[in-house]
């Protein structure tokens, strides 16, 4: 009869340092998870090797002119955070060396004082921390260090999704939607996530 309980007792011991580990790996295996996919899409703060890398291997395309990393061209950044952003880089797919001008700008056709509790475009505009800029790029080139461009999310920063447009012109000093000399455009979303 003791013989059968301690059995027994051994068993459920044994039981449970197999539930406790299963349980700790599968906790693991979801931060990993979240991790790896969390990098794609997160927002990022410097433009180290790694960022530079995954860069050079999005203008795998001989005609592609811009690319934006994290290539899920949506971040996220929660409120009162400074730095973060996204970084971009620029091909020159003519000849010539040409003087480029950028310009980043939330999108003037995204209705964002309905969308974002009265936020206005001069609002979401002014967390752009540097939002204009210029560079020359050789003919057949890409750029060598991509551009960072960060945001300052204020505490009071509306938790909604924000389109902004990277306008990229040919030798003009003002590059805004619209454009004359653009050269290449796209859009990144920002989504500000409250605290």
């Amino acid at each position: 009869m003791v013989l059968k309980k301690r059995a027994a007792m051994e068993l459920s011991m044994s039981t449970v340092v197999i539930l406790v580990l299963a349980m700790m790996m599968l906790i693991m295996g979801i931060v990993l998870v979240k991790n790896i996919f969390g990098t794609a899409t997160g927002a990022i703060s410097d433009v180290d090797k790694g960022v530079k890398d995954k860069i050079a291997q999005m203008f795998a395309e001989p005609d592609k002119k811009l690319v934006i990393y994290p290539t899920a061209r949506k971040i996220e950044i929660t409120q009162r955070t400074q730095g973060e952003g996204f970084a971009f880089s620029v091909r020159n797919i003519g000849l010539e060396s040409i003087k480029y001008s950028y310009r980043v700008e939330a999108d003037s056709n995204f209705e964002i004082k309905k969308k974002c509790a009265g936020l206005t475009k001069k609002d979401a505009d002014g967390w752009i921390d540097l939002n204009s800029g210029s560079f020359t790029l050789k003919g057949s080139s890409v750029m060598e260090n991509p551009k960072l461009v960060s945001y300052t999310i204020p505490d009071n920063a509306p938790a909604c999704t924000i389109p902004y447009n990277i306008n990229v012109c040919a030798g003009t000093s003002d590059c805004s939607e619209g454009s004359a000399s653009l050269y290449v455009s796209d859009s990144i979303y920002l989504t500000v996530v409250p605290r």
